[in-house]
């Protein structure tokens, strides 16, 4: 079992898929529109982002149809700073890549490893996040290692970055493929698969709340980014990551960041952000080598 400072404290309940708009600016609506026209966008005037229901602690919906989580927050704080407004439209990790590539979103908020092989579909800001990847499995169960694995039938959302892990560090499992991340747990639950694969923060929320474990824990290889359309403007991308570089400057960020997560920040992400070093001079208790 991980220490109770590798648990993550966002509570979320998954939703179904909804259109879902949110209004994140100050100022009046008029302003809001006259600062969106300085942006090439799908809808005149607001940013169309694509979410996820089920992505805790990144992105999910509740009942109400309201989006919340770690990336929607940094997102929507982002933009009250651009004076624009953003309207969330609901769907899968595939669903918001695909959307992108289409020109149906300007961008995806959600916990997205900004992978090469993504880069070559889509465009992506610095880093917001940088995790684990882990292997999570029933309570009771004997496996430590990835070779404890072997032969098992092992779940992870399709098109993730776990399902390549698996592919590659988890050769002699079986993968299973599933849509989202409610698939993947229900069918560990039941027993359908043996493990699942799920991004260190993710895999925190649900062994807080359901009868499993984390069987092995690996450091990322990548960061979770906002990824935009390849053919989007330049300058919606550069100003998101100029407003998150200000948010870590005046503390927004880490007061966001221990919202979620009671994890140090990793050293990957004082590479990405070192306007961090800063702010973990003051935090101590978010240093890489405060556990």
């Amino acid at each position: 079992m991980l220490p109770c400072s590798r648990r993550s404290l966002l509570a979320g309940t998954a939703a179904t898929a909804l259109l879902l708009t949110l209004t994140a600016c100050g100022g009046d609506s008029e302003a809001a529109g006259s600062s969106a026209a300085r942006y090439k966008l799908v809808q005149s005037g607001v940013i169309t982002a694509g979410t996820q229901a089920e992505q805790p602690p990144f992105a999910v919906t509740d009942a109400s149809g309201k989006p919340s989580g770690f990336a929607v927050d940094l997102m929507n704080e982002a933009a009250e700073r651009l004076g624009v407004k953003v309207q969330y439209k609901t769907t899968n990790l595939q669903g918001i890549l695909a959307g992108l590539s289409a020109g149906q979103y300007d961008i995806g908020v959600a916990g997205v490893g900004a992978t090469p092989e993504r880069k070559k579909q889509v465009a992506f800001t610095t880093p917001y996040y940088w995790g684990f990847t882990d292997v999570l499995t029933l309570m009771g169960s004997k496996q430590t290692r990835l070779s404890d694995f072997d032969g098992k039938r092992i779940g992870a959302v399709s098109g993730s970055v776990q399902e390549t892990f698996v592919n590659r560090e988890m050769p002699r499992a079986e993968l299973v493929k599933f849509k989202d991340q409610t698939a993947l747990i229900t069918q560990l639950l039941s027993g359908g698969v043996e493990g699942v694969v799920l991004g260190g923060a993710d895999a925190d929320e649900y062994a807080q709340k359901q009868p499993v474990r984390i069987a092995v824990e690996l450091d990322s290889l990548q960061g979770s980014a906002f990824p935009l359309r390849k053919d989007g403007d330049p300058k919606l991308l550069k100003d998101i990551d100029a407003a998150i570089d200000a948010m870590i400057e005046d503390g927004t960020y880490v007061r966001l960041y221990k919202k979620y997560f009671h994890d140090p920040i990793a050293k990957d992400m004082l590479r990405e952000r070192p306007k961090l070093v800063w702010q973990i001079n003051k935090h101590p208790d978010l240093s890489p080598t405060a556990n």
